[in-house]
């Protein structure tokens, strides 16, 4: 009798490999992956890949993989580019995705492998794109989701003590309270869009850009790279 496929599952069934190279696993409630990691790429970009459980098949799963200035994956409105977010299987070839792709399905079971070398090769293949990248560069709705992000990463340095009115009772998804009230700041202070859900989107983009900032800047130092 097959184990129906749980996120949990999933999630641990994944994780040691998908660090193995180099993503960082962060819980998430928010996003509506049912498993999130996410990586810096270079200077300007995070490479994040959000999981999906088949809603029919136990052992069923796939990915997402979304490239930007941002982790805030499955966003593809307005300029921002639809190439920044693919399926694996739509960056291997046709013998690459007879080998590894399983039509797009991995089983932790029988193609946890395969699945793990789509991912490999489909991430090379996504972050060399330099047309993909010059838009994703271009794109003013990124521009934007970057410029929130990165002003909460300074407002985060220094709490201002506001009134605030859409802060969290209770930590979410390991995101210290801090982070959304120094997004509640900060999206004031720009007159921007202020509710407990934009709060929560934000707050969780910037809270995850910071702790792949810092991985980053660790690994670029061990390894001796210029950032």
């Amino acid at each position: 009798m097959k184990i129906k496929l749980t996120k949990a599952l999933l999630v641990k069934s994944l994780r040691d490999k998908m660090e193995s190279q180099d993503f960082h696993y962060f819980k998430d409630t928010i996003s509506g992956a049912q498993g999130l990691f996410a990586k810096k790429v270079n200077e300007d970009l995070y490479l994040t890949v959000g999981l999906t459980i088949h809603r029919y098949y136990d052992d069923a799963f796939t990915a997402d993989l979304y490239l930007s200035k941002s982790t805030t994956i499955y966003c593809t409105w307005g300029d921002i580019p639809k190439k920044c977010q693919r399926r694996p299987t739509e960056l291997l070839t046709i013998e690459e995705s007879q080998q590894f792709g399983h039509g797009g399905w991995w089983s932790c079971e029988k193609s946890i492998e395969d699945f793990f070398q789509a991912i490999k090769i489909s991430e090379m293949r996504m972050c060399q794109d330099n047309e993909l990248t010059k838009s994703i560069c271009q794109s003013n709705e990124i521009k934007s989701l970057y410029t929130i992000a990165s002003k909460i990463k300074e407002n985060i340095q220094a709490i201002v003590e506001i009134p605030y009115s859409f802060i969290p009772n209770r930590i979410i998804d390991d995101i210290p309270i801090d982070w959304f009230k120094a997004t509640e700041y900060t999206l004031k202070q720009m007159r921007e869009e202020v509710s407990f859900n934009v709060i929560k989107f934000h707050a969780s983009d910037a809270f995850r850009q910071c702790v792949l900032d810092k991985e980053w800047y660790t690994n670029n130092l061990r390894t001796g790279k210029k950032s």
